[in-house]
């Protein structure tokens, strides 16, 4: 990782973004997010500068116009630019509206907006954006080189995107012994409100979509179900398995609260834990302060983009429940 400071503030290039030539910001998570909005956008305009990131909406073939040179490399640019939706510009992007994702009203598509997952596809299979798409790669990439045991997990998983690019990412570099597994409620979810017709999917839905991309095989399991219900019998369930990424996309404090407390312990050290929404969720970010505190682990966020972050895990640790604490949001319903 390289470090440069400047006035009190540090620009970090981890090395996924060097691996991609993409200058990431990443602010101090303890200080206002709006002290570093003009780090954020220095670091934007920059990458544009650079032509990491395309001037033009029209240009849906930028990552193909960078030195690519291996075959494996070109397969998972075009896979992340059809998971994305960015390959499918011609679909716009959602209006964020009250209507969610009307396909009647679409506003014109932005490659800016989509490279760092800043609106919803229409038609795309995941919304993350280009960025955190490429953080999946680094990550199971950084195991498979430092030989780190463990599957990848994902928790949330809307249309099954993310994880359908850590299967190809897996699958490039020949492995097999590594299982990617994908858990969600698969249900409506009334706190999205009027997003929650669109955030819904099927299980048989994301599975349709491995098959569609030639990537469902017996290494992709499907857990259905709240955290709350699925997460206290993983264990039971999978007893020798081992988690080297483990991604949550879940917007919640206590579906953090339940990812954390029932799979923290099955990261080994070397392995990583992903965050999507940690940067843009309150409650996301005060359930990693509060599990961070009380559970004392040394590991510090290195943000991703606007809405992510990750690290790497340093230290292993036993989780104490005695600091598990009591519906807050997501699970009150069923209290």
């Amino acid at each position: 990782m390289r470090n440069s400071r400047t006035n009190g503030q540090e620009v970090v290039q981890p090395a996924l973004a060097r691996r991609w030539n993409v200058r990431v910001y990443v602010r101090n998570v303890n200080k206002p997010i709006w002290t570093h909005a003009c780090g954020i956008l220095l670091m934007f305009w920059w990458n544009v500068a650079l032509g990491v990131v395309p001037r033009h909406p029209q240009n849906i073939t930028w990552c193909m116009e960078s030195s690519l040179t291996t075959m494996e490399d070109r397969y998972l640019c075009l896979l992340e630019m059809a998971l994305t939706g960015s390959l499918t510009d011609e679909a716009g992007r959602c209006n964020g509206s009250k209507h969610a994702c009307d396909l009647r009203a679409v506003l014109p598509y932005s490659s800016a907006m989509r490279f760092f997952g800043n609106d919803w596809p229409p038609l795309g299979h995941t919304m993350v954006g280009h960025v955190r798409l490429r953080n999946i790669r680094h990550t199971l990439e950084a195991c498979i080189a430092d030989s780190v045991e463990g599957d990848f997990a994902e928790l949330g998983v809307w249309r099954g995107g993310a994880s359908i690019y850590a299967k190809a990412v897996l699958a490039t570099h020949g492995v097999q012994n590594r299982r990617v597994f994908v858990m969600d409620a698969f249900e409506s979810l009334h706190q999205y409100g009027n997003h929650k017709t669109f955030l819904q999917t099927s299980e048989s839905q994301v599975k349709h979509n491995f098959f569609k991309y030639g990537l469902l095989d017996s290494g992709v399991t499907f857990i259905r179900g709240l955290f709350k219900d699925s997460l206290p019998h993983f264990k039971d369930r999978y007893p020798e398995t081992r988690i080297a990424v483990l991604r949550i996309d879940s917007n919640f404090y206590d579906s953090y609260q339940d990812a954390l407390y029932y799979l923290y312990e099955l990261v080994p050290t070397g392995g990583f834990v992903i965050f999507d929404d940690v940067m843009s969720h309150a409650a996301v970010m005060r359930c990693w302060q509060d599990f961070k505190k009380e559970q004392g682990l040394p590991e510090e966020l290195e943000q991703i983009d606007d809405h992510s972050a990750f690290f790497r895990k340093t230290k292993q640790i036993r989780v104490n429940f005695s600091y598990f604490r009591q519906p807050q949001d997501a699970n009150l319903s069923l209290r």
